[in-house]
């Protein structure tokens, strides 16, 4: 997992500033080996002149958890993240970052406050019909869990490392431009034949998934879930008073804008104000309720199983909490929910009867993959198939009988290997190629790709650069490490 993080770690913006809401909701869970000798307490390594602090390792954390939440679906929990090594990930990208910091300071780029002012006042995420709005900075910093000065700070680090990002870049040259050019759209004439392996050719029967299924048990889990003791808080049902109401759309009228990003109308938000407000006013009778509750001086009204994949539910709340805790109320869209933790039911085998599906599909799979494997391997010497022509990585025709996503990974797998001839497995099918012919570089797609194929050169030659420079400052400035990670 710590290779697949690490093969996409290039599409994180490589600083410890993150997007104004990127990190709102991830938290930072645990601690691990932290040093806490008190002349470190507020730092979690010192490198060089620069200290690298808690609340800038939380939201570098906060960002990375939520870049690859995303890329998960929405699927990453704590455990997962500790497992993928995370928190060592984050360290290091920080240590890194204060390196080139403590570079750029030695050969003294600056950022001036009049910058981060402009940088601010042209934030999209602080303006209002595309003019700043001072209160809507505050608002929005304020909801992001830190003061406007951290932010400030934290955008002047960001602002200096882009600074030296730009002095370090180095433009591409032609012949660099023609290597690249000739690796993205060289040109293969294929010959392909296709063979296919029918589900019905595979025969299982019951006693081969049983013994699969003893045999693979840990593979077929139940989902981690939640059982919680609960009090619901419902809305209520009574007439809203108009002004109040209309006293709070101009409060909150900047949370109810349409899909162009407009302020809604009073009439046109009504429904959604009528909840939210509704839910202002549950609010307190819910907070009374989670005491109450806490001090075990009311009693659970109700009982839920929450399964750790539930997209519908803070699930997150409860990865953090103890068994016997309460949590604070659980605002939903028809009101609140107070809830105790009863206990967390951790995955545990599938009976058969449950896995039994999940276990001949994935048979079946092997099994196709097995027939396929040695029909094709019999016949890659053997086979002329038909010539489709020329094809580049960006090629949109369709081969043969594959569909047009089956056909983009096949072209992608015969470009990302140097054989002249192999075999694909996708699906059901066996694709078997031979490379009968390569055009190396057409001047006209250099032409047309010249941005993307710059582009591709700078990636490659800053990621270069950068590491080269790293290697050097690890030698120049010395490093203090007092949080080692999970």
């Amino acid at each position: 997992m710590i290779t697949w993080m690490q093969r996409h770690k290039k599409y994180l913006v490589v600083t410890i500033w993150v997007a104004t809401i990127a990190f709102i909701g991830a938290g930072f869970v645990g601690w691990g080996a932290y040093d806490l000798n008190s002349d470190r307490a507020t730092a979690v390594a010192k490198v060089g002149d620069r200290k690298v602090s808690v609340q800038e390792f939380q939201l570098a954390y906060a960002n990375y958890y939520n870049f690859y939440n995303n890329m998960l679906g929405g699927t990453l929990t704590k455990e997962k993240a500790d497992q993928m090594g995370l928190e060592k990930l984050v360290m290091q990208a920080i240590i890194n970052e204060a390196l080139i910091l403590n570079y750029a300071d030695e050969i003294g780029l600056r950022v001036l406050d009049e910058e981060v002012k402009e940088a601010i006042v042209n934030d999209k995420n602080f303006q209002e019909n595309g003019v700043f709005n001072k209160e809507k900075y505050y608002r929005v910093v304020k909801q992001t869990g830190i003061s406007p000065k951290d932010y400030e700070n934290n955008l002047k680090k960001a602002l200096l490392l882009e600074k030296i990002q730009k002095a370090l870049n180095l433009k591409p040259t032609s012949l660099e431009e023609q290597v690249f050019a000739s690796a993205m759209f060289m040109k293969d004439r294929l010959a392909v034949d296709i063979i296919e392996v029918s589900p019905n050719e595979i025969k299982i029967d019951e006693n081969e998934l049983k013994k699969y299924w003893e045999a693979h048990k840990a593979n077929y889990l139940t989902t981690k879930s939640y059982t919680l003791e609960t009090i619901k808080i419902d809305l209520s049902d009574k007439p809203v008073d108009e002004k109040e109401l209309k006293s709070y759309y101009d409060e909150k009228k900047y949370n109810y804008k349409d899909k162009d990003g407009k302020i809604k109308s009073f009439e046109k938000a009504y429904d959604d104000l009528l909840i939210d407000f509704k839910l202002k006013k549950a609010k307190r009778e819910a907070l009374e309720t989670y005491l109450l509750f806490k001090k075990s001086k009311m009693n659970p009204t109700g009982s839920i199983t929450i399964k750790e994949d539930d997209k519908n539910f803070p699930v997150e709340k409860l990865q953090k909490a103890r068994v016997g805790e309460v949590l604070k109320p659980i605002k939903q869209r028809d009101g609140y929910m107070v809830v105790r933790i009863a206990s967390v039911n951790e995955p545990t085998p599938k009976p058969f009867k449950e896995a039994k599906e999940e276990i001949y599909n994935e048979l079946k799979n092997q099994k196709i993959t097995k027939v396929l494997k040695q029909r094709a391997e019999a016949r890659l010497n053997l086979f002329n198939g038909k010539d489709i022509g020329f094809v580049s990585r960006d090629s949109k025709k369709r081969v043969l009988s594959l569909s047009e996503p089956q056909s983009v990974e096949f072209i992608n797998y015969v470009f990302d290997n140097n054989k002249l001839k192999g075999y694909k497995i996708i699906g059901n099918k066996a694709v078997l190629y031979k490379i009968l012919e390569q055009e190396l570089l057409v001047d006209d797609k250099l032409k047309l790709y010249k941005d993307l194929v710059d582009k591709s050169i700078n990636q490659t030659k800053q990621a270069i650069l950068n590491q080269n420079l790293i290697n050097e400052l690890k030698k120049r400035y010395e490093i203090e490490q007092y949080y080692k990670g999970n």
